[in-house]
């Protein structure tokens, strides 16, 4: 029983506790809402409201401050009232300890407090934009007040600095005049939200007009001195250029600078339109045509210069090149007589010579001009430089076809050289053969000789020709070449076989008589030898069976051939 009183009484306790602490967090929170709505009452509305009255205030401005007004009129007498009423039923319902009903309230308040805290802020933010609109508008109006009496000054003292964009710059100074007027009628009244926009429109025209006082002198001074000086210098120029006979191609440089001052004139009175874009693009134009009569005149004086200092210099390459073709036709002529040209070198040193007769009629035309005072200067010194480029090429083409037939004669003598060479070694080759008294030779080998023979004749007489093919000849050469190193390889193979079966024969002896398969070995390779020439198949017979009697002889007899085999054919 007593545990059960304990447990009523600490219950009681939590219970209170939780009351007690309940009904404080509320009352903290109710008091905080207070503060803020005390503090919302006493915002400076009168002082702030009076401050934008003192602006005189009109129009649209004074539209401004009436939405304003009432707006802060209803708060102040429906919002505040609401907020004095929920408070205190907030505080009532906190101290009879209805807590869920006193959060609800409290939660309430404070969206309402924010809700009109940011309508007040709003609220005086309008007010204050309509006081700031005023002071900007003033301190606005003074700078391009100021800017204006500058402009104005400027083009009443350096008016020869604009030519006919003076009037058109006055009228919009008068223009700007009249605008600030209007400004000032409408700040007098009160209504400083159009005098804004006036002032935004006035800083735009202002702004415009300053950056045309400021591009329209250099495009004045361009067409009123700079154009007219340089004119004037390119016409005396021409003048002078003209005296010594210069000519120019595709173009009337008088009639260029005629057009030229008229385009100069009319842009000059085109300034009164202000039409500063399309003043700066002609502008531009007509420099560019300047430069180009300029660049012209200076070519030509350059490329008269260069035709002068080149003359003597193209008419010496002209003449030592064409003396060149002269030497190598007559050389061809002459190697034509006793060799086949076959890669067109007659046609080629032709073509070469047609080329240079060209360039030397265009150089004597030019001459002709220049001595006739009707020369294009800038052309022909073109002339001259595709002549020397021309007469380069020549020049390299002609010593490399002089070279190629130089070799000509280097070729025959090769050719003459090597064909003593065959003879010789073919010659050789029959000593050798004969030096070893066969009985005779196979067929095929002989066929062969007498083909490499025939080959060495041939080119005998393919070079004892009037006119020969070098061409012709050193595929000859090759192919001889090669067919005498193949019989030589074939002579040194027969007589090996030749020698050795000898050697073979001499060896088999030894068992002659005491083995019959042996002598009958002896017997064929002696008929192979002595009927058939076949010298190779004779010392295999021998061998074969020699080898079979006694192993290792046909070893023995062969290293014992090649020791003496030098011995025998020295000659």
């Amino acid at each position: 029983m007593e545990l059960i009183l304990i447990g009523i009484i600490i219950l009681a306790l939590v219970l209170y506790v939780g009351v007690i602490f309940y009904q404080r967090r509320n009352s903290k929170q109710i008091d905080a809402l207070q503060d803020r709505e005390q503090k919302l009452t006493k915002l400076p509305f009168k002082k702030t409201m009076s401050a934008a009255r003192q602006q005189g205030l009109a129009g649209q401005s004074q539209e401004e401050y009436a939405k304003w007004q009432e707006r802060l009129q209803e708060i102040q007498k429906n919002c505040f009232a609401d907020l004095e009423r929920k408070l205190l039923l907030a505080e009532t319902t906190n101290n009879r300890y209805r807590f869920f009903a006193a959060a609800k309230t409290i939660k309430e308040l404070k969206q309402q407090l924010t809700t009109v805290q940011q309508a007040l802020d709003e609220i005086m933010a309008g007010f204050g934009q309509i006081q700031a609109d005023a002071t900007a508008n003033q301190t606005k109006a003074k700078e391009l007040r100021e800017l204006y009496q500058k402009l104005r000054k400027q083009l009443l003292t350096k008016s020869f600095s604009y030519g006919a964009a003076a009037d058109g710059l006055e009228e919009k100074l008068s223009y700007l005049e009249t605008s600030f007027d209007k400004y000032n009628r409408f700040t007098k009244s009160g209504d400083h939200v159009e005098g804004k926009a006036i002032l935004g429109q006035l800083d735009k025209d202002i702004t415009e007009l300053n950056d045309l006082m400021k591009r329209i002198p250099p495009r004045f001074k361009e067409l009123n001195n700079e154009f007219p000086e340089q004119l004037e210098e390119l016409r005396q120029g021409y003048r002078r250029l003209a005296d010594e006979a210069y000519q120019f191609y595709d173009i009337d440089i008088p009639a260029e600078l005629t057009d030229l001052d008229q385009h100069i004139n009319t842009t000059r009175k085109s300034l009164k339109k202000l039409d500063l874009t399309a003043i700066e693009a002609t502008d531009q134009d007509i420099a560019r045509r300047i430069d180009h009569l300029y660049d012209v005149m200076e070519a030509e004086i350059k490329a008269h210069e260069e035709v002068e200092s080149r003359h003597d210099e193209l008419q010496a390459f002209i003449n030592h090149a064409q003396k060149q073709n002269r030497e190598l036709q007559d050389e061809l002529d002459h190697l034509n007589q006793s060799y086949s040209l076959n890669n067109n070198e007659i046609s080629q040193a032709q073509e070469l010579k047609h080329q240079l007769d060209e360039i030397r009629t265009t150089f004597e035309n030019d001459m002709q001009e220049v001595a006739g005072q009707t020369a294009v200067y800038s052309m022909v010194a073109e002339n001259y430089s595709t002549a020397f480029a021309a007469l380069t090429e020549i020049e390299k083409k002609q010593k490399a076809i002089n070279d190629s037939v130089q070799g000509l004669r280097r070729g025959e003598e090769e050719a003459q050289r090597s064909l003593q060479s065959f003879e010789f070694e073919i010659r050789n080759v029959k000593r050798q053969v004969e030096k070893l008294n066969l009985p005779g030779l196979p067929r095929h080998y002989l066929d062969f000789f007498f083909i490499v023979a025939d080959e060495i004749t041939k080119l005998d007489q393919e070079l004892n020709q009037v006119k020969i093919d070098l061409d012709v000849i050193t595929k000859e050469l090759i192919t001889t070449q090669e067919d005498l190193n193949k019989l030589k390889e074939e002579t040194n193979a027969l007589i090996d076989s030749a020698l050795l079966t000898e050697q073979l024969l001499q060896y088999a002896n030894r068992y002659r008589h005491s083995h019959a398969d042996v002598a009958q070995a002896s017997d064929e390779a002696l008929r192979l030898f002595n009927s058939e020439y076949d010298y190779k198949q004779a010392a295999e017979t021998i061998a074969t069976v020699l080898e079979q009697v006694e192993p290792g002889s046909y070893k023995k007899v062969e290293e014992s051939f090649y020791k003496t085999k030098d011995q025998e054919l020295k000659v």
